[in-house]
C-alpha cells in the first residue's frame, strides 16, 4: 500500500504547482504582467468588447478565468485545454514541458523565484471537535449512516477550524453544521448546507489522499471509484468496496491505480450524472481502461437525483439495493468470466 507521505506522483496538477504557480502558467500563454479582476479581450476568441477575466477564489485560493460573454468558466487546466483544443491530460503534459521540463526548474531554487505563495503548499488545518447532536443525526440519517459509521471513516463534527493558525469565520450552528473528515494527517472540513462560493469545502489533501483509503478492504472482486466520501460511506453501508478522489477532476496517480488494480479485479468508476461527472468518469476510463457507471438518467430528470447519496435519501433503503444490484451484478459477472 502507497505511503501519502512518500509516493512519488504521477503527472498531476499538483505536482506541477510544486515548481510554478498558476499566476506564472496564465501568464507563460497570455503575457506578462497579468492584472487580476481586470476585464481582458478572450484569448479564446475575438473580442472587441473585452468581457474576459482572471480573479481568486476566495475559498480555495486558486486562480480562475471566466467569460463573461459566454458563461463559461474553469481553473489553469481547463484554460490550457481550451486555449490549445487538447486534452485534460496532454494540458498537464505541455505546461510541463513548456514551463518547468526545457527550462531545468526544480523545487528547491525555484521556490526562491516566486513572486507569490504556490497555492495550496504546506496548509495546515486545526480543528475544534463537538459532541454529535440530534442535528447531526438527522443530517447524516437522510443517507443511512449513523455515528457509528461516521466514527469509522473518521468523520467528526466542529465547532470551528483554524488555517495555518488563524480562526475561520465560519462556526457551528443548527442551519449551518461543520464536519471535519480526516485523512491520515490532513483535513477536509465540509459545510453541508453552503454553496461553493460561502465555503462548502475546505482541504489540505493532495491527489494521493483517496477519501475511504484507509477503510478499504485488502483485496476483493469489486472497487467502486466514486466522487465524495458520503458516497463512499453509503455505498459502503450496502457492502460495497469504494474510494473517492478529492473531486471528480482530480486526477489519480497511474501507480495508485495499479496497486488498486492488483487489489481488485475489477474497478468501477461511480460518478454524478452531470457534466462534471462524466466528463471525470470519460478521463479515468481513457487513462486507465476501466468501466463507468451513473444513476439512471430518468432519476436525474424526475427527481434531480444524480449520485447515490441522493438516490438513497428520495428513493430508500430497498430501491437503493435494487439499483446497486442492477448497475454491479453484471459488471462482476463479467469480471468473474475473465
Amino acid at each position: 500500500m502507497y505511503d501519502t507521505t512518500k509516493i512519488t506522483d504521477d503527472l498531476s496538477l499538483q505536482k506541477i504547482l510544486n515548481y510554478v504557480n498558476e499566476r506564472q502558467i496564465y501568464e507563460y500563454y497570455i503575457g506578462p504582467k497579468l492584472r487580476l479582476n481586470k476585464s481582458i479581450s478572450s484569448p479564446f476568441r475575438t473580442d472587441n468588447n473585452p468581457s474576459w477575466a482572471i480573479f481568486t477564489d476566495k475559498t480555495s485560493g486558486d486562480l480562475l478565468w471566466k467569460d463573461f460573454a459566454t458563461g463559461e468558466a474553469g481553473g489553469v487546466i481547463t484554460f490550457v485545454t481550451k486555449l490549445f483544443n487538447i486534452s485534460y491530460w496532454k494540458a498537464l503534459e505541455k505546461i510541463w514541458e513548456d514551463l518547468i521540463a526545457n527550462k531545468g526548474i526544480t523545487p528547491a531554487n525555484h521556490r526562491k523565484l516566486l513572486r507569490e505563495p504556490v497555492t495550496g503548499l504546506k496548509t495546515h488545518i486545526g480543528i475544534k471537535r463537538r459532541y454529535f447532536t440530534k442535528t447531526d443525526d438527522e443530517y447524516w440519517g437522510q443517507y443511512y449512516l449513523d455515528r457509528k459509521t461516521l466514527k469509522d471513516f473518521n468523520v467528526y463534527p466542529i465547532e470551528k477550524f483554524w488555517v495555518n493558525d488563524i480562526e475561520q469565520s465560519f462556526t457551528y450552528s443548527k442551519s449551518q453544521p461543520m464536519y471535519a473528515y480526516k485523512m491520515y494527517d490532513k483535513f477536509k472540513i465540509y459545510r453541508p448546507n453552503s454553496d461553493r462560493k460561502n465555503g462548502k469545502w475546505r482541504t489540505n489533501c493532495g491527489a494521493h489522499y483517496l477519501q475511504g483509503y484507509e477503510q478499504l478492504a485488502n483485496n476483493g472482486d469489486l472497487l467502486i471509484l466514486t466522487k465524495s466520501l458520503k458516497d463512499v460511506m453509503v455505498l459502503s453501508k450496502f457492502g460495497y468496496n469504494s474510494i473517492a478522489p478529492q473531486s471528480e477532476q482530480t486526477a489519480i496517480p497511474k501507480n495508485i491505480i495499479e496497486e488498486l488494480k492488483e487489489r481488485f479485479k475489477e474497478i468501477v468508476v461511480f460518478f454524478d450524472y452531470d457534466e462534471g461527472g462524466v466528463e471525470g468518469a470519460k478521463k479515468l476510463c481513457e487513462k486507465y481502461e476501466l468501466k463507468s457507471v451513473f444513476v439512471p438518467k430518468q432519476y436525474l430528470d424526475i427527481y434531480r437525483i444524480k449520485d447515490i447519496s441522493d438516490f438513497v435519501k428520495e428513493m430508500k433503503e430497498e430501491e437503493t439495493i435494487k439499483l446497486l444490484k442492477d448497475l454491479f451484478n453484471e459488471v462482476q459477472e463479467e469480471s468473474n468470466t475473465k
